[in-house]
């Protein structure tokens, strides 16, 4: 049976073939996320895994010789210099990667596993990317600590996922924005629903210009639940506002107020760490098609 590569769903339809040099390939189309695959699809020989990680390995500063014997052990593909230059050209954080590498060298990225109330989060960050922002020290000084000490009982209390309330806030759609059509990428050289979110993170935080944390522990007290936490799945510094993201897979079909309500306590939990007006805050949430924003400091609960 075939399944979506992007979903897994097996709802597909056939929608045409794709004439290549070597034959035909064969065009299906998923009536539930909406996207056009083939079976086996690959840029050129390459498996889409192997070139997601090329491109993850190059814009963390690793040279192409490196990145070929990498790909070489790990899944057993010979490419070119020329191959990895044309697969990552354009993507926007490489404009200040070699000025960043030479400024705070190769070792960008600060991992640490967190377990939280039996569950695993592998807190990162990019620390050139991070230190690059000016404008929120209190956020910088916030994460860097992280590494140092967590209480982890801040985490047996209520989860914001779990927290759910009715909410009157206006709520902007986009559909195929850049972020959707960024991660569809990285989502090619998935076939486990499982790993979906750990490959958004890994990819966004190496190769996106903006982010700069993923799994990002949080958490406060709120008069009536008590102590609230969690976990922000994506952290970005744009267009002078702290962006709170959450990958939800089939984004349009969740519970608005329950998502809504999650990233708000997210943003609460962050604006209270660092104190940092809620002001400078935007949150959303995604998938490979769509994008939802809203401004934390407009949400009114019902």
């Amino acid at each position: 049976m075939t399944n979506c590569k992007f979903c897994n769903s097996n709802n597909i339809t056939k929608k045409g073939i794709r004439k290549l040099k070597k034959g035909k390939k064969q065009i299906y189309f998923c009536n539930n996320c909406q996207h056009k695959f083939t079976l086996n699809e690959s840029i050129g020989n390459f498996k889409n895994e192997a070139i997601i990680d090329a491109i993850n390995y190059y814009c963390l500063g690793y040279n192409p010789i490196e990145i070929i014997d990498i790909l070489k052990r790990k899944h057993k593909v010979i490419i070119g210099n020329s191959s990895i230059y044309r697969w990552c050209k354009n993507y926007p954080y490489l404009k200040i990667r070699d000025s960043m590498i030479k400024k705070y060298g190769r070792n960008l990225i600060f991992s640490k596993i967190f377990k939280h109330s039996d569950l695993i989060y592998n807190f990162r960050f990019h620390k050139g990317k991070l230190l690059q922002f000016g404008k929120f020290n209190n956020l910088k000084k916030f994460i860097f600590n992280l590494e140092k000490f967590i209480d982890d009982k801040k985490f047996n209390n209520y989860r914001a996922s779990q927290i759910k309330k009715e909410i009157n806030i206006d709520i902007k759609h986009k559909e195929n924005s850049f972020l959707n059509n960024f991660v569809s990428n990285a989502l090619k050289s998935c076939n486990n629903n499982k790993k979906r979110h750990s490959i958004v993170e890994k990819f966004m935080l190496c190769c996106d210009r903006d982010t700069i944390a993923v799994e990002v522990p949080v958490w406060y007290w709120e008069k009536n639940f008590g102590g609230i936490s969690g976990h922000i799945d994506i952290l970005q510094v744009k267009f002078g506002k702290i962006y709170i993201l959450d990958f939800k897979p089939y984004a349009s079909k969740e519970n608005f107020d329950s998502v809504v309500s999650q990233l708000f306590h997210y943003a609460r939990a962050l604006s209270f760490r660092t104190n940092i007006s809620l002001d400078n805050f935007k949150c959303g949430w995604f998938d490979w098609n769509d994008l939802y924003e809203f401004n934390p400091s407009e949400v009114k609960f019902k």
